[in-house]
């Protein structure tokens, strides 16, 4: 069962991790004991610091002197140029996204230590995968805005064109069979 150009994943894959987030959720609500819920909510809790820190590095690292910004670096694969004036805006939404990784894992921490397991709980569960939505809505319309006179690609055809970009290079990284 494939939609057209093979991008079934990019339904079923956030639905699965949406279920499952409820799912846990549920599980850590109606937890049988509070070990169990304790248990379940530092197993859930553990990959999502993770993650956010791993992607608040990923993109902070190209904030570095001499790196390109990670947006930069997806408006090239997208546009084939940055220009001029978009380049700033492009690290300075770099670092948004940093800050928004960092929220992420210092609001769950805080929930966490200060607040019930349930609420700590739905807003890693529940709200943390929406809140990356709105994240992208958010810079999309802003960037509408900001920048009315470019060129604006949907982030469906971003995504499209930055796993376009990938194939395409390590295509061209593979020696030939015949040489």
């Amino acid at each position: 069962m494939r939609l057209r150009g093979g991008w079934l994943w990019i339904v079923l894959l956030p639905a699965a991790c949406i279920v499952y987030q409820w799912v846990v959720h549920a599980l850590i609500v109606d937890g049988e004991t509070p070990s169990a819920r304790m248990a379940l909510a530092v197993l859930n809790g553990i990959p999502h610091a993770t993650i956010n820190v791993f992607l608040m590095w990923v993109f902070g690292r190209t904030l570095l002197h001499g790196r390109e910004p990670l947006i930069s670096s997806f408006a090239r694969r997208i546009h084939g140029t940055v220009p001029p004036h978009v380049e700033p805006y492009a690290r300075r939404v770099t670092v948004a996204w940093c800050v928004f990784f960092a929220a992420q894992v210092l609001l769950s921490s805080v929930l966490f230590a200060l607040a019930p397991l349930d609420i700590w709980s739905f807003f890693v569960n529940v709200l943390s995968f929406p809140l990356v939505i709105v994240m992208f809505v958010a810079e999309y319309l802003y960037r509408i805005a900001r920048f009315p006179d470019d060129e604006h690609v949907s982030i469906w055809k971003g995504v499209e064109a930055y796993l376009h970009h990938g194939r395409d290079a390590r295509s061209a990284e593979v020696p030939s069979q015949n040489s």
